[in-house]
């Protein structure tokens, strides 16, 4: 969290609200006239006891130390809320012109409880507060400054995210994540981009609140407007984790999706990916994935599990090839769409996508199908065919439970070329070895 430096203006210290000090009593003068045109002013006895402090000050150069000597006076002399403002405003000039802090927060502290604060000049004097406190990690009395400015400013983009910080620094995740839902509100409206950091913040803030009906929503925001490769890493892994495997084929097609857009880090990522499949007869696609692994270092060729699983991979693979041409035919022949899906999920596992286009589309005529299922692993075939707009038609038709994966296709198809994050890798046409 980056806090900007303290600027109160010389104004707040000296010149912003003028020092009137009153003379001799005119009875000839109507008095009210005179507060009109000049403002509030100080009492003799308020002008006797601030007068040192004033002189020492704007002496050449400033005596600081006789105005900070001076001061105590001062500050017993000052009973009007006035009289303590103008203290307060000289207490931060000696603050300033010694480079006490202390000082300075504490003078801050009194012209805000003053009472004699012009109502302009409390958001900024609230903010210098609150910068003040920033800087000393002080972050109780952040938040109470921060609140009194956001009062003041509710549509202050800057102000509200330090506050949404400081809550999260006081363990207030829940106040902090309807700050930072506040701030998403307020770019939605004014038709701009929100910081990457504050959605991504919304977002964990999602996840720790479990707001599951957020968190999709909210990753699909990032990875629309950031749509970089560490990005839809998070969104689709903080995706998968909120659905758990009540769905066991849903879990399958947002991991394939994972493996499109190369959000797998670890070695138990793939490795966990590969069992799924191998658990479904899968084993043309579990060696793809196996092999992405290895391509991108997350699993190493010779780790002896690794070579275990693919071995094992190999060997089944070898004759689940062969079997290929006629597992087509009885799929086609067949009279529902049971065998046709089966079909197309082996076809697209080997990588033969224009097969596995065929039967999903078999499948769907015959019935008996979960038209949504047939609809994402037809547009997920259709996507590595390279036929992007046939696929973004599947996307649409998605309802249900399998919308928000459908989603997360129809963002990854339609984000700028200059997105970092390659096409889907096209499995190997025949095993490959360890």
């Amino acid at each position: 969290m980056k806090f900007p430096k303290l600027a109160l203006a010389m104004a707040l210290a000296l010149g912003g609200t003028a020092v009137i000090f009153t003379g001799p009593a005119d009875a000839q003068r109507d008095k009210a006239k005179q507060k009109a045109e000049t403002g509030p002013t100080l009492t003799r006895e308020e002008s006797a006891a601030i007068n040192p402090v004033l002189i020492a000050s704007r002496a050449t150069p400033p005596d600081w130390a006789a105005a900070a000597a001076a001061l105590p006076a001062a500050q017993a002399g000052a009973q009007s809320p006035y009289a303590r403002y103008v203290v307060g405003q000289l207490q931060l000039a000696i603050g300033r012109g010694t480079n006490n802090t202390a000082m300075q927060t504490q003078a801050v502290d009194a012209m805000i409880a003053s009472g004699g604060a012009p109502a302009a000049s409390m958001a900024i004097l609230l903010g210098g507060r609150a910068t003040l406190a920033l800087q000393a990690s002080d972050w109780a009395a952040a938040e109470t400054a921060l609140t009194r400015v956001v009062e003041l400013a509710p549509n202050d983009i800057n102000r509200l995210y330090q506050l949404a910080e400081v809550k999260i620094r006081l363990n207030k995740n829940n106040e902090a994540f309807a700050l930072y839902q506040r701030l998403l509100q307020l770019d939605e409206a004014a038709g701009r981009t929100s910081a990457q950091e504050h959605i991504r913040q919304a977002l964990g803030l999602a996840v720790d609140q479990r707001a599951t009906n957020l968190i999709a929503p909210l990753s699909q925001r990032l990875v629309r407007a950031y749509p970089t490769t560490e990005n839809w890493r998070s969104a689709l892994v903080t995706f998968r984790s909120g659905l758990g495997d009540a769905d066991a084929q849903l879990a399958l097609d947002v991991r394939r999706l994972m493996k499109v857009a190369q959000a797998f880090q670890r070695q138990g990522d793939y490795l966990e990916f590969v069992s799924r499949l191998d658990r479904t007869a899968q084993w043309g696609e579990a060696r793809a994935v196996l092999d992405q692994g290895i391509a991108r270092g997350a699993l190493n060729r010779t780790d002896a599990e690794v070579m275990r699983i693919g071995n094992s991979l190999n060997a089944r693979i070898t004759e689940d090839r062969s079997a290929l041409p006629a597992l087509r035919t009885r799929a086609l022949a067949a009279a529902t769409g049971r065998e046709a899906r089966i079909a197309g999920d082996t076809f697209y596992g080997y990588g033969q996508y224009p097969q596995a286009i065929e039967l999903y589309r078999a499948a769907s005529q015959k019935g008996g199908e979960d038209a949504n299922l047939l609809n994402t692993r037809l547009g997920a075939s259709l996507a590595a065919a390279g036929q992007t707009a046939e696929a973004q038609a599947a996307f649409r038709a998605v309802t249900g439970p399998r919308a928000a994966l459908a989603t997360y296709w129809l963002l990854w198809l339609e984000r700028p070329a200059t997105a970092a994050a390659p096409p889907a890798p096209t499995p190997p046409a025949q095993p490959t070895g360890n």
